[in-house]
């Protein structure tokens, strides 16, 4: 099992996008909302809740009275902890990052895209890394007969490895067909945690609303549904202390878990938040298992 930590991308990391921020007219400080418009400020798609609404920065307002930030603007959809809204481009989604401090991993999540091409360039102009993941697989078949007849599809989630020295420039570039989509992108320091072990399993949680009325119909609101994981591990005795100070650092945080390096085959890399865990000490090897929620 290993863990990466994020780091956020902050408006002063991100140096260019091919994604303009255009989904409403930008907020100023001179003019009249109704209620209802939607504008776009601070990097969020906000929408005013009272009529007359003048010269009330969306962000000063803490209570709401004026303003309800509806989610961020299509640009930083692919950063912001939510894993259902997605970045939608044309051909091609392009983001260039001033790295901030040194990494290791990028994480993509819920993409609709064919590759992914990450090149990272020191300061000085030198290119170290430059590599383009393919996402385009077929899942497991069994007979020729579903060798020929069953279709290609494109892996929505990929971790990438690569040198990410701070100060660095990072260019992404997703490619798709006549529109792309990524979900969330996750940038950060790996650290191997345990080796997963059988007893790993996979859930879901619905928030959809079910009610049935007085004749017994079916009444459904259809809400997010989240993954689950319950990654089972093992690590020596002597590395105990370490995995629970990990653990620590990654509680009520966003995290991305992951059995092992590799193609996941079975459905358990997740970015989310760490539900439950525990670790049995043994006489040489501890048993672990952490309990994982996907971002909705």
């Amino acid at each position: 099992m290993r863990i990466i930590l994020p780091t956020p991308v902050t408006p002063a990391a991100l140096l260019a996008s091919n994604i303009p921020e255009d989904d409403h007219p930008a907020w100023g400080a001179g003019a009249t909302y109704a209620r209802g418009a939607r504008v776009v400020a601070h990097h969020g798609v906000w929408e005013s809740v009272a009529d007359g609404n003048t010269g009330h920065d969306p962000a000063a307002d803490v209570l709401g009275s004026w303003w309800l930030r509806i989610g961020a603007t299509n640009r930083w959809r692919a950063f912001d902890e939510r894993i259902g809204g997605q970045t939608v481009g044309g051909p091609t989604i392009t983001y260039s990052i001033r790295l901030p401090r040194t990494l290791n991993r990028i994480a993509f999540f819920n993409l609709d895209a064919a590759s992914v091409r990450v090149k990272v360039t020191t300061p000085a102009g030198v290119t170290i890394h430059d590599r383009t993941e393919g996402l385009v697989a077929r899942d497991p078949v069994g007979t020729f007969w579903e060798y020929v007849f069953t279709e290609f599809a494109f892996t929505p989630n990929v971790i990438v490895a690569a040198p990410l020295p701070a100060g660095a420039t990072l260019d992404i570039t997703v490619t798709g067909g006549a529109v792309t989509r990524v979900g969330e992108i996750v940038m950060g320091r790996d650290t191997p945690v345990g080796t997963t072990v059988a007893g790993t399993g996979l859930g879901l949680v619905d928030y959809s609303v079910k009610q049935r009325d007085e004749w017994g119909g079916l009444y459904i609101v259809p809400r997010p549904v989240t993954r689950t994981v319950s990654l089972a591990f093992q690590v020596p005795l002597e590395g105990a202390a370490r995995v629970q100070s990990i653990m620590e650092r990654v509680s009520s945080r966003l995290a991305v878990f992951y059995a092992g390096e590799g193609v996941d085959l079975w459905g358990t890399t997740v970015a989310g938040i760490l539900r439950d865990y525990d670790l049995t000490l043994g006489h040489a090897i501890c048993d672990g298992r952490a309990e994982v929620e996907s971002l909705a």
